[in-house]
């Protein structure tokens, strides 16, 4: 039985910091046969559409935010797990090589700006997919921010967008949703599709284009797969509002509640 740990939109370094510490000692205590990281790994908050030429676009550098995505997470996720971890293209991952074609030609690089040299992955051993990687019999993993696949508002409707788009099994991010949505056709619903959508693990409160009130569908979540041979199961781990989530009977960070068993937001 192999298990996968698919995580996707951690948005460095906007990113739920509990979350992240939860996450890589999960990481580190499970030792899933793999991890795949679906894109949005890093924020790249200055070279995006939603910071030209406001405060946001002379902050953090593109090199900083990259070196703060390794300080913060591929280093420590390194420190503890040697097994295989893969990383996949997604829009923020383009930001700065896009930045730098249409807003900055004279200053152009092939490689300099790309995000496997940014986040130096071969030096990591990580390995680098710009689409989509097919991870287990019939399932294929995408950010979702292709040309051609259709958002939904709907928690796996853009996971069963992508599905229908490349008549596979698909897994996503990209919506910052978690849902688990499957479809059948053909007589005696004999084929079926599955669309996995993984959520995020970036903290809506930095999301400073939500507005102060920070509205969004948002779930925080990633994904655990089984595979046993061609029978892959996938499952949505939920992540609480203070960062804690729990896989099998083990909780990773504290879960806090009151005597009423309502949520308290707390530190980890």
């Amino acid at each position: 039985m192999k298990r996968i740990v698919i995580v996707s939109d951690l948005q460095m370094p906007l990113e739920h910091k509990a979350a992240n510490r939860n996450l890589i000692n999960f990481i580190h205590d499970y030792q899933p046969d793999e991890v795949i990281n679906i894109g949005d790994i890093t924020d790249y908050t200055a070279p995006g559409r939603w910071s030209a030429g406001k405060r946001a676009e002379y902050g953090m550098s593109v090199k900083e935010e990259a070196g703060y995505t390794v300080a913060n997470h591929v280093r420590p996720l390194r420190k503890g797990y040697d097994k295989k971890v893969t990383l996949l293209g997604s829009n923020h991952g383009e930001r700065p090589h896009k930045y730098l074609v249409e807003r900055c030609p004279a200053m152009y690089d092939e490689v300099i700006f790309q995000e496997p040299h940014l986040l130096r992955l071969d030096e990591f051993g990580i390995d680098f997919e710009p689409l989509k990687y097919d991870f287990a019999p019939g399932w294929t993993a995408t950010h979702g921010h292709a040309k051609g696949i259709s958002l939904s508002r709907f928690a796996g409707g853009t996971a069963m967008n992508a599905a229908r788009k490349f008549q596979k099994n698909v897994v996503c991010g990209h919506t910052h949703r978690a849902g688990i949505i499957s479809e059948s056709s053909g007589e005696f619903a004999a084929r079926q599709l599955t669309g996995v959508e993984v959520g995020c693990l970036m903290d809506i409160k930095k999301a400073s284009y939500l507005g102060a009130a920070g509205f969004g569908n948002w779930q925080l979540a990633f994904g655990l797969f089984y595979v046993n041979g061609n029978r892959v199961s996938p499952s949505i781990i939920d992540v609480e509002r203070d960062g804690s989530f729990m896989v099998e009977g083990e909780v990773y960070g504290s879960v806090k509640r009151n005597a009423l068993g309502r949520f308290v937001s707390s530190a980890t």
